[in-house]
């Protein structure tokens, strides 16, 4: 499924000290024909399961993403487990959000970014990680608060994207996916790879009732009490059992006042939003839709 990497402008690397390797690498879109005022800026987490995945496997999506919206966008190879297991990941997102927002980061990429209009978004584990990144930043007291200080003024999360997110990895795979219908089963990810990809993720060390891991479990009453909590689209596959925790989630936001765009495709299975037209898995009405969706979204929400 994966691209070679060409689409992207710019490939850069930030230093995250204690964090991975020290370092996280950058895939950077710069829109074409814009411009030269601030941009929107979309951080992008491909999904794998928190072992596999990078920048390359989602580039044309967001090539034509960057240029129809007039964003740049960062998809950003985060820490893998098993070797860095949570939360390197979730503090590397941070910190290139930071540098993103800085000076610095915006003479590497040549462009500045306005602080006003940023988003996340991601896919499976990434959809994860956007959903805890966007909790994380929206804290405005207690002791997680210097995550949203340390951005700068100005600073807005306008949306978050999550598609098909895996956001319940507290509780074991296999009873998510015993909760599905058969047919939904015989679709969705094989127990065996998605459990060990998740224990790789969350070790017995890890905190597994933290709403950085388990989003799902947030209470309403946390949710309502984040001002900054931006809006949401959140997409599900019908033959996917991830569906019932991302629709939970969706659920909690509404019931906490923030505003949620939702929409299952039936007959699509977990990560049909990057199958490319050669694939025999590949939905192209389901495709274009989605993309449409999350254009639109974004676009909207940009203007606002």
């Amino acid at each position: 499924m994966s691209g070679t990497g060409d689409l992207f402008d710019k490939k850069l690397y930030v230093d995250t000290p204690g964090l991975g390797e020290g370092r996280v690498k950058l895939s950077i879109c710069i829109p074409h024909g814009t411009s030269n005022d601030p941009k929107p800026l979309v951080l992008v987490t491909e999904g794998g399961g928190f072992v596999l995945g990078q920048p390359s496997d989602g580039e044309h999506v967001v090539r034509p993403l960057s240029d129809t919206i007039g964003a740049v966008i960062i998809s950003i190879d985060y820490a893998k487990s098993p070797r860095y297991p949570y939360p390197h990941a979730l503090l590397q997102l941070h910190a290139v959000l930071k540098w993103a927002l800085s000076p610095a980061g915006s003479d590497a990429m040549g462009v500045a970014i306005d602080p006003s209009r940023v988003a996340t978004m991601g896919n499976s584990a990434g959809g994860n990680l956007a959903t805890v990144l966007s909790l994380l930043i929206s804290l405005t007291s207690g002791p997680c608060v210097r995550f949203h200080e340390e951005l700068p003024a100005g600073f807005h999360l306008a949306a978050q994207v999550l598609l098909y997110p895996s956001i319940a990895c507290n509780t074991p795979y296999q009873e998510r996916f015993n909760a599905c219908e058969t047919r939904v089963q015989a679709a969705s990810l094989p127990v065996w790879a998605a459990s060990l990809m998740e224990a790789s993720y969350l070790p017995p060390s890890a905190e597994k009732g933290s709403i950085f891991s388990a989003p799902v479990d947030a209470p309403v009453s946390l949710l309502r009490s984040l001002a900054s909590l931006p809006p949401a689209l959140v997409i599900t596959a019908g033959m996917d059992c991830l569906k019932v925790e991302a629709k939970e989630y969706a659920a909690k936001l509404r019931q906490a006042g923030v505003a949620v765009a939702e929409h299952e495709y039936e007959d699509a299975i977990h990560g049909f939003s990057h199958y490319r037209e050669d694939s025999k898995q590949y939905r192209k009405e389901d495709v274009e839709d989605c993309w449409k969706r999350v254009t639109q979204f974004l676009q909207d929400r940009f203007q606002v």
